[in-house]
């Protein structure tokens, strides 16, 4: 039995916990979060321990695998730290906020021979699944065009508000927009040049970015990502995917069976419930994939080298709206 430590316990440690309540040959045996109304539900879930500083887990639990559900900021400490001492780590996406802070964790996991992923989960949502083996079979020809789109209001939810502080969440180009470059890069080619437009820092609460890529293979992309949606409003992805023969087209509002609509004085929160079995859930099939490595050996299905080049485009992007230029790959600052 695997036994795994979750550290940090806010939507995305949630969402992970529940994942694990369906994974066989996978214990968590210990949860870490400074806030206790948000730990100790957690570890009421799971059975498991309840630390409320990561010194404590460290020094008190016994596991194999850390799992960081942390803020970006975050994330090189931990995972160092775990590595250091022959764990394996899953960690939430982005990898890192600097291509050499990236770079150092997977160094770091190659020298201490232990597993290391992230969590880039666009990859294991049915959709965008479904899309790829449509691609692979043939039926739109050679994609040529790709259209992204991933779009919301601003998160206010955030511990501390880090999410309003881009020196810690590299905003929608490196929080958000990261899913699609990682998915464009993995199914559709290497990207070498990136032309992004952004609104800058003149409204912090309200953030959205513009991005056009050019592939190695001659294909382009247009990547839409938004923090700038009115309070209240649903999430939104959406593709559309051009070949040589046709094309695919997605938008993530249509495939929900259950909406609820919650109106007050403030806001109109709408909320949709898609119930799926479990081999559909996504978070819990890439961390099915993760175990399935660590337990059987089998291949990374996203290895650190992967969320590195999504993290590169991403700030290529920032550098891109920052200078007004473009910016060839392997030329990108942190």
């Amino acid at each position: 039995m695997t036994q795994v430590a979750v550290l940090g316990c806010g939507t995305m440690g949630q969402t992970h916990a529940h994942a694990y309540k369906n994974i066989e040959d996978v214990h968590v045996v210990a949860v870490c979060d400074i806030r206790k109304e948000k730990g100790i539900p957690v570890s009421e879930l799971l059975e498991a321990d309840y630390y409320s500083q990561a010194e404590a887990l460290f020094s008190k639990a016994s596991f194999d695998v850390l799992d960081i559900c942390l803020p970006t900021y975050l994330h090189k400490e931990y995972a160092l730290l775990a590595m250091k001492q022959g764990k394996h780590v899953f960690c939430e996406k982005p990898i890192a906020l600097s291509l050499e802070d990236a770079k150092e964790m997977i160094d770091c996991a190659r020298q201490y021979d232990v597993y290391f992923s992230v969590g880039h989960v666009v990859r294991f949502f049915p959709p965008y699944r479904q899309a790829t083996s449509l691609m692979e079979a043939g039926k739109i020809g050679i994609p040529r065009l790709i259209r992204t789109s991933r779009n919301q209001a601003f998160p206010p939810w955030s511990w501390e508000h880090w999410y309003q502080n881009t020196e810690k969440s590299g905003g929608p180009e490196v929080d958000l927009m990261i899913h699609d470059f990682d998915w464009i890069i993995h199914y559709f080619g290497k990207v070498e040049r990136v032309y992004a437009k952004n609104l800058g820092e003149h409204l912090p609460d309200q953030r959205h970015c513009l991005c056009i890529l050019r592939l190695a293979n001659g294909a382009m992309a247009h990547v839409e990502g938004s923090w700038a949606l009115p309070k209240g409003s649903e999430f939104r992805t959406t593709y559309e995917i051009v070949g040589t023969e046709g094309q695919l087209c997605y938008d993530s509002t249509h495939d929900a069976p259950i909406k609820t609509e919650i109106s007050n004085d403030l806001s109109h929160p709408v909320h949709h419930e898609n119930p799926m079995y479990g081999g559909m859930n996504p978070y819990e099939a890439e961390l099915r994939a993760f175990y399935d490595t660590v337990i059987h050996g089998n291949p990374l299905q996203v290895t650190g080298e992967q969320a590195l080049e999504a993290l590169e485009v991403a700030l290529a992007a920032v550098e891109s709206a920052r200078t007004g230029e473009s910016v060839t790959l392997g030329r990108a600052t942190k």
